[in-house]
């Protein structure tokens, strides 16, 4: 009678293939629920937590696994292999992030003018948690931020402080950031020339094709008198305050853009901070340095150092 090798089951790889879903569904729904509203950051990490030290267990189980498979022909390869697959996807973002914690310096709170940033207008909203909170204006704080981030800096501009704010506002609203206060806003506004966001589709084929509309035919005024009058300057100093979320994993961040002119140019100053924990992992600082970039784009040709 001939005899027949019969191929022990893995138990190890079975159960990395089982709780390796487990902990990949677990992880994904946190993040899910958290980008939804339904699951606040610091519950957020602490649920990916509990996922990545099961994910850990589990890239040790599909070990065994396959160790068991190499010396005994134990059946699970296909197992061990799924199991391996859906922990390395928990754990290689959590390690992206591990090495972003150790290697970066752990601020939340990063601004272009280290010795007097904006203040903000309206406060951070701020809920303790178990996440430890320092203060984002202590100086050492500010002396780790010039370390290592010595390229986030202001922007100059040869131009009006009203032309400057408009492409502000501009970028702001491509990267739908949420207005939430402003100061001087209102009075460098007023008065500028109507764009396309101001004027109705309809609106524009009427001025295009020369047609006026009677209900805004324009209305005679007396003019001005210039000489005994008194002219009033248009304001040289703006402060805007938005608040965002980063586009994956939806963390909240407040953004402050000050705008302050000097003679013949517009100096533009940032803030950018997180509200949970003491790190933000550099979101703030590529915050501040891809929305410079967008306003150098759309100011191309006067800005400067």
């Amino acid at each position: 009678m001939p005899f027949r090798y019969q191929r022990p089951p893995s138990v190890a790889a079975a159960w990395s293939r089982k709780i390796g879903r487990f902990a990949l569904l677990l992880a994904f729904i946190a993040v899910l629920f958290h980008r939804g509203g339904l699951l606040t950051l610091p519950n957020t990490v602490a649920v990916i937590l509990l996922a990545t030290f099961l994910a850990a267990v589990v890239l040790g189980l599909a070990v065994i696994g396959f160790f068991m498979l190499w010396h005994i022909g134990a059946k699970g390869g296909h197992a061990a292999f799924s199991g391996m697959v859906m922990a390395l996807l928990v754990l290689a973002p959590v390690g992206v992030a591990t090495s972003r914690y150790i290697s970066l310096p752990a601020i939340h709170d990063v601004s272009t003018d280290v010795e007097q940033p904006p203040e903000w207008l309206e406060p951070q909203e701020i809920t303790p948690s178990w996440l430890p909170r320092s203060d984002g204006d202590a100086p050492v704080a500010r002396e780790q931020q010039v370390l290592s981030y010595p390229k986030v800096a202001g922007r100059r501009y040869d131009g009006a402080i009203d032309r400057v704010l408009l492409a502000v506002r501009a970028a702001a609203a491509e990267r739908k950031w949420i207005p939430v206060a402003n100061i001087g806003v209102e009075a460098l506004v007023d008065g500028l020339e109507p764009t396309s966001e101001t004027v109705s589709d309809e609106q524009l084929e009427q001025i295009a094709s020369g047609e006026a509309d009677p209900a805004r035919a324009p209305v005679p005024l007396q003019r001005p008198d210039i000489e005994s009058g008194v002219i009033e300057s248009l304001p040289t100093y703006a402060v805007l305050q938005y608040r965002t979320r980063t586009l994956v994993l939806g963390i909240p961040q407040d953004v402050l853009i000050r705008l302050s002119e000097e003679e013949e140019t517009t100096f533009v100053d940032m803030r950018a901070a997180t509200r949970d924990g003491n790190h933000d992992l550099g979101l703030n600082a590529n915050l501040i340095r891809g929305f410079l970039h967008d306003l150098d784009v759309r100011l191309l040709g006067i800005a400067g150092g």
